[in-house]
């Protein structure tokens, strides 16, 4: 496999982004399948987009890679993809049948991965080169760093982790004995506070309490049907940098050596519902009400968005667009209620018509991605067509190894003014600094999280959060998008939990410069002023 590095003279991508921090590849997923809407026309092919990737341990950025990889491999049905990405993606264990899948795609991974770190070709003259070779650059990461990632891929795809002397649910149990401390006998109760007093009344009430005190109990976060979860999920297992306790100071406190602890390290707090459940394109629909309660959860909405995004990829048109001039799958009107999601409806949609292949030949499984069955039905038949693979095509991401960020990358003449926009983490602000400030273009976006959701953070605390980020951006050199005032002021007398007097919530939305209208008020919004 060869992974060419970006030839000069070829055209500069029309649109590049860097991202900081930001652990899931949910912006690459969103930007990718909704580039269409960006060309110049519909049937135009999407413009070409390319993000550099930069995480702070190289197990992050593997999984960058995987989770990816499952989307873009068409070898299983839409609806099936949509749920092991989720289950991947959230789920402290897996399904039997979703451990294997990671550990086919790890081998997949190791084999074409290792073929580009080798400076291999492809083996036959005409073959085409593997997917994972033309979307994904390794070239900037050092010996060290790709040893460490060929390490990670291997690891998952070896032997189950149990059978390595490794036991995750103990070590699971061992972080939430710690969190916990002399309360862990009552965690159900310490949990119950955390989602009302903390989830809800910031807004996050369509993550149900069930769905919610499954995760931090088990780690189950998006369950599927009655199906049991005994495989680890190893792509959230990795090393973390601790110090050894092996003498204590004039302070009493705890000195040792730096080393590399191979554990657990994933969320066992806060959730993986706010990635994908709790904003929406249609919120009218995904955040109905009925009987003061959310006629959706978060798992439902995660699937739908998941779905959506994986249906744009496919159809290289917006859901809501294909399904007003197709109709259903099997031809009839659409008729469905209006606050009912249709994620079973985005995972059987016939996209033959809109990849130009001819469903009632099967002789291709790449021409379309729908194939007529003996009965006269549409089905789908192992491929998703032309349009999935030329918006996957349009796609690079370039990633950035976890040392020497500063100026092993951001200090580079060559990236001076390279990003279009730049999109930073919670847990990674405090690199917005000058030195970042010198990769963006003038006019450039830089996008920062927020801590509305992070359950350590109350109101006072996620504001100082805020504050602190806008002060960081200022000293970059960034402006604050301001607050739209024509968004209706929140003037409803409601308490800070939100609560109103029927017993409903109502969390006021936030007015803080860099909150732009129309877009959840999570993320900070900045604007690089001109030299």
């Amino acid at each position: 496999m060869s992974c060419a590095s970006h030839d000069p003279s070829e055209p500069s991508p029309n649109f590049s982004t860097l991202l900081v921090g930001t652990n899931d590849p949910r912006h690459i997923f969103t930007t990718t399948a909704r580039s269409r809407r960006h060309g110049s026309s519909a049937d135009a092919a999407p413009p070409t987009t390319s993000f550099f990737v930069h995480e702070s341990s190289t197990v992050e950025l593997a999984r960058h890679v995987l989770l990816l990889c499952v989307l873009m491999t068409d070898d299983v049905p839409p609806a099936d993809r949509v749920e092991r990405f989720l289950e991947i993606f959230g789920n402290f264990t897996l399904r039997e049948s979703t451990s294997q899948l990671v550990q086919r795609l790890a081998a997949r991974l190791e084999r074409v991965v290792g073929a580009i770190f080798a400076g291999e070709t492809t083996d036959a003259p005409n073959s085409t080169p593997d997917r994972i070779a033309t979307v994904f650059d390794f070239s900037l990461l050092k010996f060290k760093e790709k040893d460490a990632l060929m390490d990670v891929f291997r690891s998952w795809g070896g032997d189950d982790v149990n059978s390595k002397h490794f036991d995750p649910d103990k070590k699971r149990d061992l972080r939430l004995r710690k969190l916990y401390g002399d309360r862990f006998d009552h965690r159900r109760n310490i949990i119950d506070w955390d989602y009302h007093m903390r989830l809800d009344a910031a807004g996050a009430g369509v993550v149900h309490m069930k769905h919610f005190a499954s995760f931090r109990c088990s780690g189950i976060a998006f369950p599927v049907r009655e199906a049991t979860f005994p495989c680890a999920n190893k792509t959230l297992l990795g090393f973390a940098e601790g110090t050894t306790k092996e003498w204590k100071n004039r302070d009493a406190r705890d000195v040792g050596r730096v080393v590399d602890t191979f554990g657990f390290w994933g969320d066992i707090t806060n959730g993986p519902y706010i990635g994908f459940g709790t904003d929406a394109e249609n919120p009218g629909q995904a955040f109905a009400m009925k009987n003061r309660q959310h006629r959706h959860n978060a798992v439902e909405i995660s699937e739908m968005n998941v779905a959506s995004r994986l249906f744009e990829t496919r159809a290289g048109v917006p859901w809501g667009e294909f399904s007003k001039k197709n109709g259903t799958k099997d031809g009839s009107s659409l008729e469905v209620d209006e606050a009912e999601l249709e994620t079973d409806l985005m995972n059987a949609a016939c996209v033959a018509e809109e990849v130009g292949g001819d469903a009632s030949d099967t002789s291709n499984a790449g021409d379309a991605s729908t194939a007529i069955s003996p009965d006269g039905k549409k089905e789908w038949r192992g491929g998703d067509g032309a349009v999935f693979h030329e918006t996957w095509a349009s796609l690079r991401v370039t990633l950035v190894g976890p040392g020497n960020f500063d100026t092993g990358f951001l200090g580079k003449p060559k990236r001076a003014e390279a990003f279009h926009a730049v999109v930073v983490g919670a847990w990674a602000v405090q690199r917005v600094t000058p030195t970042l400030a010198k990769v963006v273009k003038p006019g450039g976006v830089l996008i920062t999280e927020g801590s509305k959701y992070l359950l350590a953070a109350d109101g006072n605390a996620t504001a100082a959060f805020a504050e602190k980020t806008l002060a960081l951006a200022n000293l970059a050199g960034f402006q604050a998008v301001p607050f739209d005032d024509t968004e209706p002021v929140d003037d409803e007398p409601v308490t800070e939990s939100g609560m109103r007097h029927d017993g409903s919530r109502r969390p006021k939305r936030l007015r803080f410069p860099g909150v732009v209208k129309g877009v959840d008020d999570v993320h900070r919004f900045y604007v690089k002023q001109g030299e």
